[in-house]
Formats: structure tokens, sequence, C-alpha cells
């Protein structure tokens, strides 16, 4: 079965689809799809690169991390060993800390007395023995040293 020549059909097969103005909307519409894709491969690297710079930022930031739960745990354990002499201190008792330390100064008082006693019997023993004066040097005087008495 053959259509006919003058039918709608045979008129509608000479008829294009498209005119002027279908073409000028799909190459427009094709242009801003280049575009926009061209746009977004812009945008995926720009955000690749910022991707890697914060993968770098986030090594740099746990190496950074790290150190410092190094030095933190350092810190804790010389934290823990004072904790452990002061209780070990604590269990003398203070008294005892403070008896020792009295008993120090004590000590150094009379060695500090006796220091002062053979110091005065030096400065007699130069006067005595070479003419020293304690308030000033004399003419004649051979001997020179600066007076001193301690307290």
């Amino acid at each position: 079965m053959s259509k006919p020549v003058g039918s709608k059909a045979a008129k509608g097969a000479d008829k294009r689809a498209t005119n002027e103005i279908t073409v000028q909307q799909f190459n427009h519409t094709s242009t801003s799809i280049g575009g926009t894709a061209d746009g977004l491969r812009r945008s995926l690297k720009e955000l690749e690169a910022e991707l890697k710079k914060d993968e770098a930022g986030k090594k740099e930031y746990e190496a950074y991390l790290k150190r410092l739960e190094i030095q933190r745990a350092d810190l804790q354990r010389k934290v823990d060993e004072n904790r452990a002499w002061l209780d070990a201190v604590e269990a003398q008792g203070m008294e005892s800390a403070e008896s020792k330390y009295k008993q120090l100064l004590d000590q150094i008082q009379q060695i500090y007395e006796g220091a002062k006693e053979f110091h005065g019997k030096g400065i007699d023993l130069l006067i005595k023995e070479f003419g020293y004066h304690i308030a000033y040097k004399r003419w004649n005087d051979t001997f020179t040293a600066i007076p001193f008495k301690p307290k």
C-alpha cells in the first residue's frame, strides 16, 4: 500500500522539523551547556587543588599534634615523678624536714661563729707581729690589706 503523492503524509515528509529559530536555540543551548561544563571543570580542578592543600595541612597538623602529645606525656611523667617525691617527703612528715632544716641552720651558725673568732685572732696576730693598723695605712707600713670584720 503506497500513499498517494498529494496526501498529508507526503507533504509532512518534505517539511523540515527545524527552522532557523530552533537551530539558533539549539546552538545557544549547546554553547551554554559547553560553557557550563568548562566552568564545572575549572571548579573541579580548583577543588582538587584545595583538597591537596588541605591534605598537606592535615598531615602538618597531625605531625604537630603528635609532637604535642609526646611533650604532654613527658610533662605528665615529670608531674608524676614530682608527685611521688612529694608524697615521700610528706610521708616522712614536715616536722622532720623542718627539724633537719633548723639543725642545718644551727650547724652553719656554729661554723660561722668559729670563723669569726679565728678571723679576730688573725687580725690580732697581724697587729702584734706586723704592726698592722685596721683603720688606716701608715706611710711606713709594708703590709697592705683591706679591712674586713664579719658580723
